[in-house]
């Protein structure tokens, strides 16, 4: 076998490969610090530069980044009890990247960030821009935490990420519940994740996902969306106010999955939107399970690149493209 350190002197007598050095190993043209996050054997007394020496907690791990400095935090497989974040993380950093290191399952990664605190609502608030989170269950299981994931900030990517907000029955019950709001956010893309639980019932109209104050651009390609209703009017969508989208929101090949078959209640519509939601809503090739309808109305629905199409023994609506 060949090693480097018979070939790269320095490595023999001691010398370390820097970050800079390995920054295309992890897709970035550069990077800074990295931080390693290990919620079984961390401590957040350390000073989380390796796996010796890591962190508890993402709280930790964020608070010793530096905005654009393009740091990186690398989170360890943890089981089923992941991270205890015991407070909101306010994530107002800039051009950082979290990777979880557990294997590249769409649904429960290892990878876990857990709030474990009841009434920290929202969870983990993403105020800056140009973030990447990769690979990684974000999640809470608390009675009170009902808004998991709060974004306010543009241009942060989210990549094989599971979303596991509205995690308790009392949540579930709960109109105000979402796992993601994005407000006033722009221009973030939102790629092979999964949003929401099918383990836990919901018996109000709260949402997986909620457009406010004029979000804009936002692309979710590739995701799936899950839901387990024991009320019709549990919605996976929600931008019903005038104004809550600017230019679109796009769902590209999205699956948007009520566990009909498992028992849960058919949605009477998948989304509830405004008339005058001020952009469009684009069904891509996308598909629904277990809900009657797509829409309350259908105004500023637009289907692209073949049919939007909805299954179930109550088939719903097929948009066909413009």
């Amino acid at each position: 076998m060949l090693k480097a350190h018979n070939y790269i002197p320095a490595l023999k007598f001691g010398g370390k490969i820097m970050p800079e050095d390995i920054a295309g190993m992890v897709g970035l043209p550069m990077v800074g610090n990295i931080f390693y996050v290990d919620a079984t054997n961390g401590l957040d007394t350390n000073t989380g530069d390796s796996w010796g020496s890591a962190y508890k907690t993402l709280t930790k791990a964020e608070d010793s980044c530096v905005t654009h400095n393009y740091d990186v935090i690398i989170v360890a497989p943890n089981g089923t009890a992941g991270t205890a974040e015991v407070a909101t993380i306010t994530w107002d950093k800039s051009y950082i990247t979290v990777i979880g290191a557990n294997a590249e399952t769409g649904i429960s990664q290892r990878s876990r960030i857990v709030f474990t605190v009841d009434s920290t609502d929202p969870c983990l608030t993403i105020s800056g821009n140009g973030n990447r989170f990769l690979n990684i269950q974000l999640a809470t299981y608390q009675a009170s935490n009902d808004v998991l994931v709060s974004l306010t900030g543009d241009r942060n990517y989210f990549n094989n990420v599971h979303f596991a907000g509205i995690g308790h029955e009392t949540a579930g019950d709960d109109a105000t519940a979402r796992c993601i709001t994005l407000t006033g956010a722009e221009e973030n893309l939102f790629e092979n994740c999964t949003i929401g639980l099918d383990t836990v019932a919901r018996s109000a109209a709260n949402a997986n996902v909620e457009l406010t104050s004029a979000s804009t651009r936002n692309v979710f390609k590739g995701c799936l969306f899950l839901a387990y209703a024991d009320n019709a009017g549990a919605l996976f969508v929600k931008a019903a106010s005038s104004g809550d989208i600017d230019r679109f929101v796009m769902f590209d090949h999205c699956m948007f999955h009520n566990a009909g078959n498992s028992a849960a209640t058919t949605m009477t519509v998948a989304m509830s939107l405004s008339a005058s939601a001020g952009g469009s809503v684009i069904l891509w090739d996308s598909w629904l399970f277990g809900a009657t309808d797509w829409a309350s109305d259908f105004t500023v629905v637009e289907a692209a690149g073949g049919m939007a199409q909805a299954t179930g023994a109550t088939a719903g609506l097929t948009v066909a493209a413009a």
